[in-house]
């Protein structure tokens, strides 16, 4: 048995290295030209004589030769019902790389693209040689995101599904290597893959341990329902109004400390995940139900983390018998000749240590990201509105940026005090980062004292390039929308995934902007709210930036 745990974690980390050989070459050829009709199709003319294009290719043409004869998921990724898991990897890739909202932006629909996307999705889920091609495309579709002057706001949330995918081609990859030099190392590039997933719950439950100035810092005084309070503000009224949401919070606050020990325990423990079958189904659902509460008190979705999480569960739900599974996940050379080595058991004490080993070894290698910070009683962040040739003038919501919705929604458009810099103190949602001014901010009780915090301890933003390039933005938004919007649009809008967050317009809709023509100017509100644990108390709203849509370079600051 010590050696197959040896063999076992020696595999995952030859997996994790396949990992890190597959994303190296990407950010050498990751480029393509979005204004024109195929971004796949300039991604390719770009990278001709790239030797790092060539070399993820080569390394894709080596998985498929490896996998050359699989037809099922569950041939190579043995335990389980890992096919739904793969599954739900294929369908997020796809969804979000071949469906998202038309992208007034660039002004294209990029049909091609989206329509080799969806095939590659399909032709991986029947074929699992395909899958590197997929990932590479999904991969040149998301980099539209990456726009200027918005920051990628989504990555954080494909972030796990990435990791994921990358790992599933290094499973692949070393696939063959395993089975003829560790062969009791059966569950290997199934371990490396669930890991990949574990690993971005672990680290946000260890950097909440961090975070403060002492290990229970966080679970002692974070005050978790001013997220609540704070995403009120921006928009997620979906459950209650501002009445409604003081009486919710009078009700749930008490159990403020066990919800987060709940996070804490469902982060934490995924170090012993493997430990059992039912232990690991638990820690699954687990994570869905701390979705679940995100989603109702916030409106941040997490919807492609959800039907993962989803996937893993309904993979382990029942367990074959081990002897039906070592039959399918032993070599192809195995089930005429020889009997197959000893295996460890998938859910054994045994597995739990190698698996946590090997967590330890590679988390910090991965693309997780911490997801801990203190939660303020302030919001600052800013609305932005139409102001028509009429005379109207009519709120924006952010979801008519979509697909940049995301980043309208977190609103971190600072650098718009241009001409009267203003200090700022949190980030998206009222978040703190650094512990010693969450406890002092965190003893404010009033407007007048929070802002003696503000003078304390907030920061100035300064980015004139960005101000110019948001005139660029807006003035190209508006301009395709009013030429391209229509049918093709609206069944794009409808076929795409859920959004990362959920927010309504805080207008009524007769005060909210519908994508009329007749647009003068968009004005951009700064809006500073105090949460005093019963009423909002409006600390500064004015606006600070104005960008005309008649004339791009035309701009008017504060």
């Amino acid at each position: 048995m010590i050696l197959a745990m040896l063999q076992t974690l020696a595999a995952v980390l030859l997996v994790f290295g396949m990992y890190r050989l597959f994303r190296a070459p990407v950010g050498g050829w990751l480029r393509a030209d979005y204004d024109s009709s195929s971004f796949l199709f300039s991604a390719l003319l770009k990278n001709v004589t790239n030797l790092s294009f060539w070399g993820s290719m080569l390394l894709a043409a080596g998985f498929a030769w490896a996998n050359r004869k699989q037809r099922a998921w569950g041939e190579l990724l043995p335990g389980g019902r890992m096919h739904w898991v793969v599954a739900g990897l294929i369908v997020v890739l796809a969804w979000t790389g071949g469906l998202y909202p038309y992208n007034f932006f660039f002004g294209q629909a990029h049909w091609m693209d989206r329509t080799a996307i969806l095939l590659l999705g399909l032709a991986a889920w029947r074929l699992p040689a395909f899958f590197p091609l997929l990932l590479y495309a999904v991969m040149v579709s998301y980099l539209q995101w990456r726009v200027q002057p918005l920051t990628d706001a989504e990555f954080t949330n494909r972030k796990l599904v990435l990791d994921m995918a990358w790992v599933l081609c290094a499973a692949g990859l070393a696939r063959p290597v395993i089975q003829r030099w560790l062969p009791r190392a059966v569950y290997a590039g199934t371990l490396a893959l669930l890991n990949a997933c574990l690993i971005h719950y672990w680290i946000p439950g260890l950097a909440k341990l961090k975070i403060g100035m002492h290990h229970l810092d966080w679970l002692m005084n974070d005050e978790l329902f001013n997220l609540t309070a704070s995403t009120c503000v921006y928009g997620w009224t979906a459950f209650w109004n501002q009445e409604q949401l003081s009486l919710f919070l009078e009700t749930v606050v008490p159990f403020g400390l066990p919800l987060k020990l709940f996070v804490l325990i469902v982060e934490l423990a995924l170090v012993t995940a493997f430990w059992s079958r039912r232990w690991f189904v638990c820690l699954s659902l687990g994570r869905v139900m701390l979705h679940a509460g995100i989603f109702v008190c916030s409106g941040d979705s997490f919807w492609n983390w959800i039907l993962l999480q989803l996937a893993v569960t309904m993979a382990f739900v029942e367990w074959p018998s081990r002897k039906k599974d070592l039959v399918s996940a032993a070599p192809e050379t195995s089930r005429t000749g020889p009997a197959a080595p000893v295996a460890l058991p998938f859910f054994s004490w045994q597995t739990a240590i190698v698996a946590a080993a090997s967590l330890l070894l590679t988390a910090n290698s991965h693309m997780a990201s911490n997801l801990a910070w203190f939660d303020s009683q302030l919001t600052e962040r800013y609305n932005f509105y139409a102001v028509m040739q009429d005379g109207r003038r009519l709120y924006i919501n952010p979801d008519f940026f979509e697909p940049y919705e995301f980043a309208f929604i977190q609103s971190q458009f600072h650098y718009f005090h241009e001409k009267q810099p203003e200090k700022i103190l949190t980030r998206t949602f009222g978040a703190i980062h650094d512990a010693k001014v969450a406890q002092e901010v965190r003893q404010a009780r009033t407007p007048e004292q929070m802002r003696l915090m503000i003078d304390k301890h907030g920061k100035e933003v300064r980015d004139p390039k960005r101000v110019a390039a948001f005139s660029v933005f807006l003035n190209r938004w508006f301009s395709h929308y009013w030429t391209w919007e229509g049918q093709a649009s609206r069944t794009l809008h409808f076929l795409s995934p859920p959004l990362h967050a959920y927010v309504l317009s805080k207008a009524p809709p007769e005060q909210t902007y519908h994508g009329e023509k007749g647009v003068l100017r968009i004005q951009i509100e700064f809006e500073r709210t105090f949460f005093d644990g019963q009423n909002f108390r409006e600390m500064d709203k004015r606006i600070v930036h104005e960008v005309s849509l008649t004339d791009p370079a035309s701009t008017r600051s504060e």
